[in-house]
């Protein structure tokens, strides 16, 4: 693959939906999510950074830029299927690197073949930057849940809000804590 198969690739992710097996009033695509995770990533880094943590920005762009770009050739594979046990996590793991590896990596030249691959697949690991891509991915799912349920599409999107707001809860990042108390409370008023 070229890079002009790549970019034409990548523009997919325009019109590819989140949360495909549930009725939306306001569908994201993949690239809107990507986009906004990557400023919830930028706006949680800058926390981590108030609180003392060094984060290597270029490592967090990197991250949040391209979590999702696999999504071109798989599209959204629901979060609930995906970790369902650690062994489906595992498969679908192994089955976007096989759909990324035919469709994306196959005939691209290297270098750049290994640099974007470690790219899309490096994302939420154990770094810092990969635990706020975690949690960022988290918060645009929970301001998605929290728009469907102001919107009267409460089945099941206040359970998705509720149970996603538990994980936030349990992070250990100073930035979560931060977001959880200080900047939640106010988008669940409305004041955005």
């Amino acid at each position: 693959m070229s890079f002009s198969e790549y970019l034409v690739s990548v523009r997919k992710l325009n019109n590819i939906g989140r949360w495909a097996s549930d009725f939306m009033h306001r569908r994201a695509s993949v690239a809107e999510h990507s986009f906004s995770v990557a400023h919830i990533s930028q706006m949680l880094g800058v926390i981590e950074e108030n609180h003392g943590n060094r984060v290597d920005w270029s490592s967090l762009y990197r991250k949040a830029l391209n979590h999702d770009v696999v999504e071109a050739f798989t599209g959204d594979i629901l979060s609930h299927v995906k970790h369902r046990t650690e062994t489906m996590k595992s498969m679908v793991n192994n089955i976007e690197l096989l759909i990324a590896e035919d469709m994306l990596f196959s005939s691209m030249e290297e270098p750049y073949r290994s640099r974007l691959k470690d790219f899309m697949f490096d994302g939420k690991d154990k770094t810092l930057e990969g635990q706020i891509l975690r949690y960022a991915d988290n918060i645009d799912a929970l301001l998605e849940c929290l728009n469907e349920s102001r919107l009267g599409n409460k089945i099941p999107f206040e359970d998705k809000y509720h149970e996603i707001l538990e994980k936030l809860k349990n992070s250990e990042l100073h930035s979560v804590a931060y977001f959880v108390k200080n900047i939640l409370p106010d988008l669940e008023k409305g004041t955005e």
